[in-house]
């Protein structure tokens, strides 16, 4: 039996919207998240989240990084962040201290500014905010 040049065509465009289907799939099957950085410095060999972003300039942002899961605090980001400015190494702020409200979210895409604060100790630390949001303790 053979096939007519239109269902050949038919059963090759069936496949590929298969085939895109299934990409799209496993794209939005993960978790996509995007940093800006707010800092206002370039930081070099910055880490979110054992991922290496590498140097983010002051104002820069990256492309949407593919994530298994992220940490989450009451809603906000809280994982883990290093790197350098000024050649100076720097780690996340670790502004809670409960953990009661801590839950990883697997799916999903979200957009973060990451900004600088000093901790109790007067040392430079790093910590993610919802983009062009401010959080909790920044002034209104």
């Amino acid at each position: 039996m053979q096939l007519s040049k239109q269902r050949k065509t038919e059963i090759i465009i069936f496949i590929i919207l298969i085939i895109i289907g299934f990409a799209f799939y496993l794209n939005f099957k993960n978790l996509h998240v995007k940093f800006y950085n707010k800092t206002g410095e370039n930081i070099d060999s910055l880490v979110v989240a054992g991922t290496l972003i590498g140097h983010l300039k002051n104002g820069g942002s990256t492309e949407y990084i593919n994530y298994k899961e992220f940490l989450f605090d009451s809603g906000i980001p809280y994982e883990q962040i290093s790197g350098s400015i000024k050649d100076k190494k720097i780690h996340e702020l670790n502004w809670s201290d409960c953990g009661t409200e801590r839950n990883k979210e697997s799916k999903g895409s979200y957009v973060f500014d990451l900004k600088k604060a000093l901790d109790e100790e007067g040392k430079t630390c790093l910590y993610l905010v919802e983009h062009n949001q401010k959080i909790f303790w920044e002034e209104e």
